[in-house]
């Protein structure tokens, strides 16, 4: 089993290292300290990690089999607008936790919050993604994106039967961070770049 162990960090955020947590004890009067490993069984090692950045604890079976609290899929831009980054952010805890259903109400909310920010028109989220396309802010294929998160979300969202399995809610996580990519990450690489050059 590995002493160290790569996660992306349920409390700070960051892609962190998480290292064994050092118990202390003392015997015949002298101090030790160990690393917090339980070996339940011949293949099950239960240990206590502590994040190298934040230094908040996690408990890790053998190398991540199992870790809890879930680390989140993957950080989210930061040049995305900070009240989306939180929906989106939500949207993964949700998934880390398996509530697969908020995770695709919450992914949903992210992609309305931008569509109104970009000034899409009408009170219903399949109105501002056609007013978007018809504004040439996006293209037929994120029209297309925006529609498959808008109705797994719609699903998710009203009492009609319809399961989101692991798999919906791990696309509709991908698929609202990519139209995100297209609104606000590209955009800002591409001025960083213009700067760069001078050409702005």
């Amino acid at each position: 089993m590995a002493d160290r162990l790569s996660i992306y960090c349920p409390y700070c955020h960051r892609h962190t290292a998480l290292s064994p947590a050092p118990v202390q004890y003392s015997h015949a009067g002298r101090d030790y300290t160990i690393g917090a490993f339980w070996k339940k069984s011949y293949n099950e090692t239960w240990w206590i990690g502590i994040c190298n950045a934040c230094e908040e604890p996690v408990l890790a079976l053998n190398n991540g089999d199992t870790v809890y609290p879930a680390p989140l899929p993957s950080p989210t831009e930061q040049d995305i607008p900070e009240l989306i980054q939180l929906d989106l952010n939500e949207a993964k805890i949700c998934f880390s936790a398996g509530a697969y259903r908020a995770t695709a109400v919450m992914a949903r909310r992210a992609m309305q919050v931008a569509a109104v920010d970009k000034g899409a028109t009408g009170d219903k989220l399949v109105s501002q993604i056609h007013d978007l396309q018809q504004a040439g802010k996006i293209t037929t294929d994120l029209k297309d994106w925006a529609d498959a998160v808008r109705w797994v979300g719609n699903d998710a969202a009203h009492p009609n039967g319809v399961q989101v399995t692991k798999d919906d809610a791990e696309d509709v996580i991908q698929l609202a961070e990519q139209f995100l990519h297209v609104l606000y990450v590209a955009p800002a690489l591409a001025a960083g770049i213009k700067k760069r050059l001078g050409k702005m």
